[in-house]
């Protein structure tokens, strides 16, 4: 008998989160409506594709790996499909793709992305970023494995950031 897991999105913010075809999309709404999951769901869609990464940002390290944060719920949604941890770089390999954590603490971190090609790039807490952080690493929003390049990203309501 085989033991079927099934992940899918919960009907309201999830599920519209994860059916738009924009090129970026920014889910906002309170705490708890699970948009960190969502985004976590994303690319799992291009799982069998071949060449395709992505890359999931956080402003620092500590909130990647904080307790019930980003890794800890990857954990759980990634081991349950056979994916297969690397810890000590933040790193997923799941069938053909890729999936990596990274922090942005700085702007001159942006540079540590010249020459990527990012076919998905994830922000979990967009508004914790800055604008130019954004606007250089969309730049780096290319790619070369037949899915064409996006963003996904989340945020809580801040009427006085940059995203607003």
């Amino acid at each position: 008998m085989t033991n079927i897991k099934r992940i899918r999105p919960q009907d309201g913010f999830q599920m519209n989160f994860l059916s738009s075809s924009a090129d970026i999309v920014i889910g906002g709404g309170a705490a708890g409506v699970g948009k960190s999951f969502a985004l976590l769901m994303e690319p799992l869609r291009h799982k069998s594709v071949s060449g395709f990464g992505v890359v999931c940002f956080r402003r620092t390290s500590p909130q990647i790996k904080a307790e019930g944060a980003l890794w800890d719920t990857s954990m759980q949604m990634y081991n349950s499909i056979g994916g297969n941890a690397k810890e000590s770089v933040l790193e997923w390999e799941i069938d053909k793709m890729k999936i990596k954590f990274s922090h942005l603490e700085y702007e001159k971190n942006i540079y540590d992305w010249q020459g990527s090609q990012i076919p998905l790039i994830m922000f979990d807490e967009l508004t914790h970023f800055t604008k130019k952080m954004f606007f250089y690493l969309l730049t780096r929003n290319r790619s070369v494995c037949g899915v064409n390049p996006y963003i996904r990203a989340t945020c809580n309501p801040d009427p006085e950031s940059w995203v607003a």
